[in-house]
């Protein structure tokens, strides 16, 4: 990721760019082309506006902030605003037919104001698509985050991505992963299998809820954990 210049209005913009040595994995300059095109398909005030993009590179609006991760831990008021902004970013995602597959603390832009951005749809998915936990073999995704269908390799919906963030706001109130085991393997089983990690504020109710193992059981939309967020704090 760099700081540049677009040279037909002379405004910062930020520039991701493919690494050299990654320009010859085919699998990842696809994910990078998908990225590309769902960035720059969706218009929202959550999402960092795409100024321009071409082979090997993405050139977005600048925005000075830090990430959700660096923030946190934070008041349940404060934590509750993001998550609602992050939360209607999703909803427009998801609208468009693609889940985001990787929501978590280091993905969400906090801008001045607290206004945040989503970023990073580099496994983004068409809802309908086959189950993509994995390519070749490789994992893909952010394991403190992944619900258990993505473990499984089961199809990615909508409450997939509510079930991370669940998982993003837990983490954004205590500064810690909701899961925090020795390797991955165990963090794997403890999202299988353990149930949703506790703690003391008014959204504890709301974290539980959107990190319910079975999905059926979770928020039915991003948009719906953003609005209970907002009420438990305001309650």
């Amino acid at each position: 990721m760099y700081r540049a210049t677009d040279p037909a209005t002379g405004d910062p913009v930020a520039v991701k760019a493919i690494a050299e040595e990654l320009a010859a994995d085919e699998g990842f300059r696809a994910r990078f082309r998908r990225e590309c095109e769902i960035a720059a398909s969706i218009d929202h005030p959550n999402l960092i506006p795409v100024r321009r993009s071409g082979d090997g590179f993405l050139a977005m609006e600048w925005v000075e902030g830090v990430t959700l991760r660096e923030l946190a831990p934070l008041e349940p008021a404060r934590a509750a605003w993001i998550a609602a902004q992050v939360a209607a970013a999703l909803d427009a995602v998801h609208a468009r037919g693609f889940v985001h597959r990787d929501v978590k603390p280091g993905n969400v832009l906090v801008g001045p104001g607290d206004h945040a951005y989503l970023t990073d749809f580099g496994l983004a998915k068409e809802i309908s698509a086959d189950p993509g936990l994995t390519d070749g073999g490789r994992w893909l995704g952010t394991v403190d985050y992944a619900p258990p269908e993505q473990i499984r390799g089961l199809p990615a919906d909508e409450r997939s991505d509510v079930y991370a963030l669940g998982a993003t706001l837990f983490q954004t109130l205590t500064g810690r992963v909701p899961y925090p085991r020795e390797d991955d393997s165990e963090k794997m089983t403890a999202h299988l299998h353990q149930p949703p990690p506790e703690h003391d504020s008014p959204l504890d109710p709301v974290v539980r809820r959107a990190m319910a193992k079975d999905p059926r059981a979770r928020f039915a939309s991003a948009g719906d954990l953003g609005r209970a967020a907002l009420e438990a704090v305001d309650s």
